[in-house]
């Protein structure tokens, strides 16, 4: 097969392996759909509904002036059910102006700030507006690009990566959940869970933006696909944890054993301190997080009964080394700079003879 051929025939598999139709609907009829539990926006999501009231008065004024509005994207599930992947800010918006939301009920029932067009919007709620206008806002039409349930995952997650252009765009590990959650939540809750515990969110120190937008549970996914698999890595250490994260939730790879291991490395770890993985900015270096959370997971029994000072030790060598700052920083997450920055790990934390 020459150049050309090869290219037409990635193109052709890429282009086959992504199902999808194009619909457009008003929000009253999303709203209804809402309602029936045919649009699923599940807890976790809705959750993360975090528009501020400008950005939302913004939306709601959009839709009054008949301004067009970006595509909302859902995902079609095994049942015909959606559920929303980009397009949560907007929807959640609707919803919450109406007193709607089913499991965030404190964000309904809330009052537009003065509006850059219309200035007389301050103060009213849906109630306030008369009816003609909170019926335009219903008859509002949106596009909704539907990603079939039989579509390919990988494509469906390059896909959204791609398009997710509302205001608040989602994260990697927003996008992994949403996408995966279709085969399968125990790996995502497990995730979740693990992310949750007090000693790991001390050590991260997240700030609040950084907690509502998963990166606590993006760490969580990161040392599950790099313990004891980091030598598999073939590509950005992004798109290896998506790969990861699908393997996973489809039960093709075994990760329950891990899930203690991380908890034991995670108690070990924070005998070091709040500033054990901050490099020399003081903020979280995610290349002290593989290698430290590596190199103590490799040897847990030796770290988890030697002496603190021998722990900050080899936390200080790996933070010093030269070898290990050439494969962090910059590009650190290019497949052959993560290998070689774990291999240099192990070495550091193998225990002294």
């Amino acid at each position: 097969m020459n150049q050309l051929e090869q290219l037409e025939d990635e193109i052709l598999k890429g282009r086959n392996s992504l199902s999808a139709e194009r619909l457009d609907m008003s929000f009253g009829e999303l709203m209804s759909m809402y309602s029936n539990n045919e649009l699923v926006i599940d807890p976790e999501f809705q959750r993360l509904f975090r528009w501020d009231i400008d950005q939302r008065t913004r939306f709601i004024e959009s839709l009054l002036l008949g301004i067009p509005i970006p595509s909302i994207f859902v995902a079609e599930d095994s049942n015909g059910k959606w559920e929303i992947v980009d397009g949560l800010q907007r929807l959640s918006t609707i919803l919450s102006f109406f007193g709607m939301l089913k499991h965030t009920p404190d964000k309904n029932d809330w009052a537009l700030e003065r509006g850059d067009v219309i200035s007389s919007l301050r103060g009213f709620k849906v109630s306030d507006l008369p009816i003609k206008y909170q019926l335009n806002i219903k008859r509002s039409v949106c596009r909704i690009e539907v990603v079939k349930w039989d579509s390919n995952y990988d494509m469906r997650y390059e896909l959204f990566k791609r398009l997710n252009t509302g205001g608040t765009p989602l994260t990697d590990q927003e996008i992994r959940n949403c996408i995966f959650r279709g085969i399968s939540i125990e790996f995502t809750n497990l995730i979740k869970d693990l992310a949750s515990n007090q000693l790991f969110v001390d050590l991260i120190q997240p700030t609040q933006k950084q907690k509502d937008e998963l990166y606590l549970d993006e760490l969580v996914l990161r040392f599950f696909s790099l313990y004891q698999n980091y030598s598999k890595v073939d590509k950005k250490l992004s798109e290896h944890m998506t790969e990861y994260m699908k393997l996973a939730t489809e039960g093709k790879v075994d990760y329950q054993y891990k899930t203690e291991i991380f908890n034991r490395v995670v108690t070990t770890v924070s005998k070091g301190g709040r500033s054990t993985l901050s490099g020399k900015n003081g903020q979280l270096s995610t290349s002290l997080y593989d290698g430290i959370f590596s190199g103590v997971a490799e040897n847990l029994e030796y770290y988890e009964n030697c002496d603190i000072e021998e722990l900050v030790s080899k936390i200080e060598k790996i933070k010093e080394d030269e070898e290990f700052k050439k494969v962090s920083g910059a590009s650190s997450n290019y497949k052959e700079r993560v290998k070689k920055r774990i291999r240099r790990a192990l070495e550091i934390f193998a225990p002294d003879e």
